[in-house]
């Protein structure tokens, strides 16, 4: 049986709330980054202008911005897990395909760098992940976009630049991640349902899998268990895998209604889940054993709109910040233990 979790606070974000995400070390683990989407009524070429903003909250304060960071409208953040260029950072992805990272200056994020993951200004850059979450001395990103190109961003002097770009499907790459435990590999997921792993030297696939129902939306390696990897759909279904053997999922959860939209793994605990379920709320899943039976510990349902972005404190082991996209909220709330 479930246990229901209510929120403890939230905050308006008056555009809508797409991504949250905790700092994830010790000394700034209190801050919690909120992105934002907001298609305007402005145009610039015929195309509407989308806008974004970032909030910075500290969660161990009442819910007021620490600061706010406006860019085009937000797609995807990640915090790096290694220092960039020295400092803690941030990697925000935006609506006209730009990449930027702020770093922290004592208590204030700072830009660091910013670069065009794809000159089409068209393209959106639809999510980011960090090699470093393990390997602390691989920098690169890899970023999915609109048109379906996988693209893998690397530091120069100068600061980041597209090292590689193919064209991984034909509709949205909702998704691309890496491989915590071995970054020569990535994963990503499209609209047209296709679920693939990359090997990102040659840029070709190390397999296709075609069968989930609808398009592929999420996916996060564990860090804790090598070889297991947690992906998402449109399907409402998180499939468990053995990335030694592709063929098929050892096994798969269906949620409580809802598309999968993020996937989070706990900071600590290897067997234990986070999911935004977009019109369903935000599950947390407890894996029971090597087979991934799951238990559904924790549902969150205030949510009254698509849950997008969901993510977990790396300072309390139980605290969630979560955030959907019409009402334009977030909201923090506790995990049962």
């Amino acid at each position: 049986m479930s246990n229901r979790a209510y929120s403890i606070a939230s905050f308006d974000t008056v555009y809508s709330a797409d991504s949250t995400e905790f700092c994830p070390f010790s000394d700034h683990a209190q801050y919690l980054a909120v992105g934002t989407y907001q298609l305007t009524d402005e145009q610039q070429d015929k195309v509407r202008i989308r806008k974004g903003k970032t909030y910075i909250f500290d969660v161990t304060k009442p819910l007021i911005p620490q600061q706010v960071i406006e860019t085009p409208a937000v797609l995807d953040m990640k915090w790096s897990h290694a220092l960039v260029n020295g400092k803690q950072a941030l990697g925000i992805v935006d609506s006209i395909g730009g990449f930027h990272i702020y770093g922290f200056d004592d208590q204030t994020l700072k830009p660091v760098d910013h670069m065009q993951a794809t000159e089409d200004a068209t393209v959106l850059c639809l999510s980011l992940d960090w090699a470093s979450r393990l390997n602390k001395g691989d920098p690169r990103v890899v970023t999915s976009h609109s048109n379906g190109h996988i693209n893998i961003l690397a530091p120069t002097e100068s600061g980041y630049v597209v090292e590689s770009e193919w064209e991984g499907h034909d509709l949205e790459a909702w998704i691309a991640a890496f491989d915590y435990w071995n970054t020569h590999l990535i994963y990503s997921g499209a609209d047209d349902g296709l679920f693939k792993g990359w090997d990102t030297r040659t840029q070709t696939p190390t397999f296709v899998y075609k069968r989930h129902m609808m398009g592929v939306t999420t996916m996060q390696s564990n860090p804790h268990r090598e070889h297991q990897l947690a992906t998402g759909s449109y399907d409402e279904t998180i499939y468990f895998w053995d990335t030694r053997s592709m063929r098929a999922p050892v096994n798969t959860f269906q949620t409580p209604g809802g598309g999968i939209w993020r996937l989070k793994w706990h900071p600590t605990r290897a067997d234990r889940l986070l999911s935004a379920s977009m019109h369903a709320g935000a599950f947390v899943l407890d894996l029971m054993n090597d087979q991934c039976e799951v238990n559904l510990s924790t549902s969150f349902l205030d949510h009254t709109s698509m849950a997008y972005g969901a993510d977990w404190s790396y300072a309390d082991p139980d605290l969630v910040a979560s955030c959907s996209f019409y009402d334009h909220i977030m909201h923090l709330w506790k995990a049962a233990a």
